[in-house]
């Protein structure tokens, strides 16, 4: 995977401050906001398939761009479903015997000792979810990205690309929360900016599964050859 241009390649456009002011104001809308998830699936399939031009517009059909956003939420929360509820026991555990009375330093070893085990189921969520939208990107449909037992067996025949995938993803969180250091309007574009890192990180990854490029778009003089592999 070519992680620089991961984070270079949105200053290559020339309408790159439009896409992303854009971007960042959308994202402050509740519910409208899901539309950015939708712009990365849309990132990732233009660069997937080699378009010279991985950012898309906004104004191209916007409720198509919310409708994958919105797919998108459904396949992280379909696979996050045993983190979550690990989450669910974890508070249990903890909160039940606090409410009865007991203190921290009673329940607070055996907390401790779910921790590693709450860190792996994350980490395992997170790689299935990142194949399941790569799927996704490349077949437009949500029934195949939800067919988990394959995306689990693709996952576990060859997770490197995916373990490479979390760790742009993570990257790029933490170029995000640089935006918290500067003030709260900074976030919300460094925001913005990591979905953009992540959907080209996923592009990536599709294409490399892939092992080809066959989108064409429509302008004179395009070679397929020369787009992302």
């Amino acid at each position: 995977m070519n992680i620089g241009k991961a984070f270079s390649y949105v200053f290559e456009d020339e309408r790159w401050v439009t896409k992303v002011l854009l971007g960042g104001l959308i994202t402050l809308v509740p519910i409208l906001n899901i539309a950015t998830f939708g712009y990365m699936l849309k990132t990732a399939h233009n660069v997937a398939y080699g378009n010279p031009h991985p950012l898309p517009e906004w104004g191209e059909d916007f409720g198509d761009t919310f409708m994958r956003g919105l797919y998108a939420l459904v396949i992280n929360f379909v696979y996050f479903i045993p983190y979550i509820l690990l989450i669910v026991v974890f508070s249990c555990i903890v909160g039940i015997p606090l409410a009865g009375g007991e203190t921290w330093e009673e329940t607070g070893l055996l907390a401790l000792c779910l921790v590693p085990i709450f860190l792996m189921v994350a980490f395992a969520s997170a790689l299935v979810s990142y194949a399941a939208l790569a799927r996704y990107v490349i077949t437009d449909s949500l029934n195949e990205a939800l067919k988990i037992g394959e995306v689990i067996s693709a996952v576990r025949s060859n997770s490197k690309p995916w373990v490479m995938l979390f760790l742009v993803v993570l990257l790029a969180s933490i170029v995000a929360s640089l935006g918290l250091i500067a003030c709260f309007m900074g976030v919300i574009f460094t925001a913005f900016y990591a979905y953009c890192v992540m959907g080209h990180a996923l592009g990536q990854t599709v294409a490399q599964q892939s092992g080809s490029s066959t989108y064409v778009p429509d302008m004179p003089g395009y070679d397929p050859s020369s787009g992302y592999q």
